[in-house]
């Protein structure tokens, strides 16, 4: 009866007991202390953040890159339809009218032209010329690193002082270059006021900081490949040009669409050149898409207008681009 009557005691107590028990518990250290149920929840919390954090980590760039890209992008294909500009304080809807104008205008014609030439002989002479510097700067030789230094330097002048330079050289009175060829007797050529030599003279500026990029890059991915293949190849009797053809360049494809596409962005985008060089001239022999852009919208404040013409820059730029994307993606 005794041991009944104890047990009974104890069960009637246990109630009250673990009701202090927990609640000393959920207490302890002053901090609520969560149940079974509450751990569960933020174990799985855990791993949900662990399972998406590669996801998480990036977005808040990806919002900042949204907002001061895709913001201005939308913003300007909807000024493209309306005959915005700043001295009228209201402006209207006017559908495709900016479009049909440039379809019509014989100014866009040119600079579309100038665009293309510019874009593509320089995109094509930059990748000879810096494929080739790659190669040999790749060669083991003494005093290589100090040759690699030297070809940098152009990537480190800013494009305004760059510029400023080539328009001093170019200069027909007083430009160095007119100067060594009356040294030499050669005949010197009017280059910055001659429609048949602006746009030779503002690609040779171009190619001057361009070629040197496409080599850095080039030389990256030679350095970066295995030299197996090539000893290999060399072993059977193969010439440096065979080597090249049928291992280095198909092992550098990746490499040439991703320096093809950083090279083919700054053409587009290039206006500094066109801007201090020649000024868009003679005539327009020299404006580009871009520069007509900055024309159109900033000096003759015609914002709906210069929309519409950036938007075609941009589709002019998406073709090549998703070009060589997807030659990039087969490479790979």
């Amino acid at each position: 009866m005794a041991r009944a009557s104890s047990s009974d005691a104890t069960r009637a107590a246990t109630p009250a007991d673990r009701g202090v028990t927990g609640q000393a518990a959920a207490t302890l250290d002053g901090r609520p202390v969560p149940g079974r149920g509450g751990v569960a929840v933020l174990a799985r919390i855990r791993r949900w953040l662990d399972r998406r954090f590669f996801v998480l980590a990036p977005l808040p760039g990806f919002v900042l890159v949204a907002a001061v890209t895709l913001v201005p992008i939308v913003l300007g294909i909807y000024l493209s339809f309306t005959n915005y500009q700043p001295i009228h304080p209201t402006y209207q809807w006017s559908g495709l009218v900016n479009y049909r104008g440039l379809v019509h205008d014989p100014q866009v014609h040119q600079a579309v032209k100038n665009t293309v030439i510019f874009a593509g002989f320089g995109l094509v002479i930059e990748m000879i010329l810096g494929v080739g510097l790659a190669l040999l700067l790749a060669r083991p030789a003494r005093g290589i690193s100090v040759f690699r230094t030297l070809y940098v330097l152009p990537l480190m002048v800013a494009g305004i002082a760059s510029a400023v330079a080539w328009r001093a050289l170019l200069n027909t009175s007083s430009g160095w270059i007119n100067y060594l060829f009356s040294v030499v007797g050669l005949p010197q050529p009017n280059w910055l006021a001659s429609p048949h030599t602006a746009m030779p003279s503002v690609l040779l500026a171009d190619v001057w900081s361009g070629a040197p990029t496409v080599a850095i890059i080039v030389l990256a991915g030679l350095l970066a490949m295995h030299k197996d293949p090539v000893e290999a190849a060399r072993v059977d009797g193969a010439t440096d040009w065979q080597i090249f053809l049928r291992i280095t360049l198909p092992a550098l494809r990746p490499v040439l669409a991703f320096a093809a596409v950083f090279r083919l962005v700054d053409l587009f985008r290039q206006i500094a050149l066109f801007q201090v060089v020649t000024g868009g001239g003679p005539g327009l022999a020299t404006t580009v898409l871009n520069f007509f852009v900055y024309q159109t919208t900033f000096v003759f404040g015609e914002l709906g207008y210069g929309a519409a013409l950036a938007v075609l820059l941009i589709v002019m730029m998406i073709i090549p681009l998703a070009l060589f994307a997807r030659l990039a993606r087969r490479s790979a």
